[in-house]
Formats: structure tokens, sequence, C-alpha cells
């Protein structure tokens, strides 16, 4: 009678404890996908909200500390950033996406060997959903040090992994403008477009491939739409001076022509 009593307590404590769990996950889940929401649109204070909501209701899952790291480093605050990423990796110590966040802090630090050491980790892991991530991230490290034909490669293989990868074209056009090949930039710049229409970055860079082309046109339209897309941005202060100086070019040219 004692061994029925005490198997039907752990049957009830079990079924108790289930739905719980069950409803701590999903609210975690919730609250996670709220946070890369407001994170994306650079909306810190509200995705910080939901990283710690999300954190109450899982505190030992890694992947909640993973998004307050980029939070943090979106803000700049890098000592808090690296501090939540070594938590995800301890409480998993193959997490790759925390590799490839410290990997990415590196990066942004200017230390390209110890960035190269953390991608080179994150991609040593068979189960990691997105290697092209980390693929590309080490291919701007190599470019960083000098070695372009490493930091190609690595571009070209994150590229077969997902040929939607928009970071990976934009490294790949600033690569190719900075050795002044403007088509190759151009084609590049256009495909990080694309891909992500939110990328302020490569659109500006857009145009300046249009306009060493001698696309005035193309380059007037792209950096408008800069300043209408993001007008609070650092894009759009940049776009701006590349409009003025279209501006006084043409300017020039109505009264030479006069």
């Amino acid at each position: 009678m004692r061994k029925l009593v005490f198997f039907l307590s752990i049957v009830f404590l079990l079924s108790a404890c289930g739905p719980q769990a069950t409803y701590r996950k999903q609210a975690s889940g919730m609250h996670k996908e709220l946070a890369y929401v407001y994170l994306k649109d650079g909306r810190y204070p509200e995705a910080l909200r939901e990283a710690l909501l999300a954190k109450e209701e899982l505190p030992k899952d890694p992947e909640v500390y993973n998004i307050l790291g980029l939070i943090y480093m979106g803000r700049g605050d890098h000592e808090k950033a690296r501090a939540q990423f070594q938590q995800a990796l301890l409480l998993d110590p193959q997490y790759s996406e925390a590799l490839n966040n410290l990997g990415a802090l590196a990066l942004l630090e200017g230390h390209y060997d110890t960035a190269i050491d953390y991608f080179e980790k994150a991609l040593a892991n068979p189960l990691y959903t997105k290697p092209f991530m980390a693929l590309t991230n080490l291919g701007w490290a190599y470019h960083k040090k000098g070695d372009d034909e490493k930091a190609l490669a690595s571009l070209e293989k994150a590229l077969k992994l997902n040929p939607r990868y928009a970071k990976a074209y934009y490294y790949a056009g600033l690569i190719a403008f900075e050795k002044g090949r403007w088509e190759e930039a151009q084609l590049n710049f256009r495909r990080a477009v694309r891909f992500d229409h939110s990328d302020m970055a490569a659109r500006y860079w857009l145009g300046e491939a249009c306009f060493r082309l001698g696309e005035l046109d193309k380059a007037r339209r792209i950096w408008k739409s800069i300043t209408e897309l993001a007008p609070e941005s650092e894009w759009a202060l940049k776009a701006e001076d590349r409009l003025l100086l279209l501006e006084n070019l043409s300017s020039g040219e109505d009264s030479s022509g006069t």
C-alpha cells in the first residue's frame, strides 16, 4: 500500500510539473522572439526587457544569454556583452552562436587572431546550424589581417551554404570596392540589398559604386532612398552629404554650360 501511495505521489508531481515546464518554455520563447525583433530595429531597451523576461522563465537557457550579449554589444557595452556570451558557454560549451559572437566582439576590438580562433571553434561543431555566419565573419577577419585570398575563399564557402546571406555579399563588395573593382562591388552590394532591404550600409556603398561607374542618377536614387527609409541613421547623414555633392556637381555643370 505504501509503495502504491508513493508511486501515485510521483505521478502527481510529474503531471503537475509538466504543464508548468511547457508554459515556461513557451513564455520564454515568446519573449525571445520579441527580443530579436526589437534588437533588429535597434530598440535596445525593449529588447533588453524581453530578454530579461525570457531569462526569468528559463534561467539556464544559453540562448537567453546570447541574446543579452547581442543587446549589450549593440549598445556598445563590450564588457557586459562578453560576460553574457561567456555565461552562455558555461551552460553549453559547444554553443556555436556564442562562440561566433565572441569572435565578432573580438573583431570589433581589432583582435583579429582571437576572432579567428573563436570562429574556427564555432565551425568545429558539426551541429552548428548557421555555419555561414561564422564563415562570413571569418572572411572579414582575414581581410582585416590583409589576407584577401583566405577572406574571399571563406566568403565563397559561406555563400555556397546560404546564397541569400546578405552580409557575405556586403563584405565581398567592400573588398572589391577597396581594390577599385567597381562593377564587382556594385553586383555584390546590389545582392546584399536585394536579400536585406534594411541594410542601409550596403545601400550606401551601392550608391558609391554607381557613382564610381558614372551612374549618377542611380547613385542619387539610392542615396535618397536611405534618407527616406532610415532618416535618423548614420547612413542617412552620409547619404545627405553625397546628395549635396551631386547637387553641387550638377550646379557646376549647369553654370559651365551657360
